[in-house]
């Protein structure tokens, strides 16, 4: 396995803001972990974690590369992060539909996992077909949380609900929804706008959609086009400094560029412009998948780490800054304030002075 440490930028684009882009390591993946496998990754505390269907283990990558140990995988693509820093896996046999009432998803902290909880879908949500990928989910799914979810046969959102580490039968059910694209490929990831809920729907081949809960069920708030957006799976908004931000697979198709775009910027012709942008490595497809997965997280007011797993390809990870709010850096340097990540209770938040954020980016009070 090739193992290399970057300390220059990859990719750097400046403007009034101060936003940079800064690669920090990237490590190639070996044949060991073939894309048919691993479809699916995401990272978290400089790493990344990659589920492999095969054997039913989960890898963890760093920047030293990836690690002999493993933690409990799944049966099928799907990995995803919680707001309370746990992972989840499907358990569902691939490429088949999920089956109500048996332990279909995993879910543990990455610290102890060897305390697995595991969580059943009803019958109603079973109906949505073969689902490969899962986004990010509410709250912690060992305790009190939500994910949706979204399959080959949807007619609707999925909402899986959990009460007490159990999912919550008489409040899960198949919210409804119109205008978006349904299939297998779609991933929905929750974001915060202000102090309000919102989501990111990303059907691969379709245009985003920011959606909101409307009542029991979901509507589209808009559309987006960004910037050489490519039709890869893998997105995600987060808000940093202030301000919404996504992250994105660009053109060509189905390769590994990147690009991040601010979504409180004007569009120009309709479009979203980049501020950020990693000119793709790959000149060919590596995986057959359309994946190109990218994460957030948020480690201070002003800046996010990114993280990149290429199936067949490499996992990356970058560390992208914006400049501080007015003020925010004379008052933090008149108080001496570090920002820090603490855990309470089970629960990853950001620290900066008397302000607490979650992994999302959102102020908790």
């Amino acid at each position: 396995m090739k193992k290399l440490l970057l300390l220059a930028a990859a990719a750097v684009a400046l403007s009034a803001n101060a936003q940079t882009l800064t690669q920090t390591w990237k490590v190639d993946i070996p044949s060991t972990l073939p894309w048919a496998d691993c479809r699916q990754g995401v990272g978290m505390d400089g790493k990344i974690y990659i589920n492999n269907k095969s054997d039913q283990k989960v890898y963890v990558v760093t920047a030293n590369g990836v690690a002999e140990a493993t933690l409990p995988g799944g049966a099928n693509c799907g990995i995803g992060l919680d707001q309370a820093g746990n992972i989840f896996v499907s358990d569902a046999a691939f490429p088949n539909s999920w089956a109500a009432d048996a332990p279909i998803i995993k879910v543990y902290n990455p610290a102890t996992p060897n305390e697995v909880t595991t969580l059943s879908i009803t019958e109603d949500i079973a109906g949505m077909g073969r689902a490969d990928f899962v986004g990010s989910a509410k709250g912690d799914l060992t305790g009190e949380g939500e994910l949706l979810l979204v399959g080959g046969t949807s007619t609707g959102i999925s909402k899986l609900v959990v009460v007490d580490g159990e999912t919550s039968a008489d409040d899960s059910y198949v919210a409804s929804i119109e205008g978006v694209t349904f299939g297998n490929l779609v991933v929905v990831r929750p974001f915060m706008d202000g102090e309000e809920e919102k989501y990111l729907y990303q059907a691969r081949n379709a245009a985003p959609a920011i959606i909101f809960a409307d009542g029991d069920n979901f509507a589209v708030e808009k559309t987006m086009a960004w910037e050489e957006k490519g039709a890869c799976n893998g997105s995600d908004i987060f808000v940093l400094g202030g301000k919404k931000y996504v992250v994105y697979p660009t053109l060509p198709n189905y390769t590994d560029g990147v690009a991040i775009a601010c979504l409180d910027d004007e569009a120009v012709d309709g479009t979203l412009p980049a501020v950020a942008k990693v000119a793709p490595e790959l000149s060919a497809n590596p995986n057959s998948c359309q994946a190109n997965w990218l994460n957030a997280e948020v480690v201070s007011e002003n800046e996010a780490i990114i993280y990149q797993y290429v199936p067949g390809a490499y996992a990356k990870a970058f560390s992208f800054t914006v400049g501080a709010p007015t003020g925010i850096n004379d008052v933090n340097a008149a108080n001496d304030v570090k920002v820090r990540k603490v855990v309470e209770n089970g629960q990853v938040y950001i620290i900066n002075g008397d302000a607490k954020y979650n992994v999302m980016g959102a102020q908790v009070k």
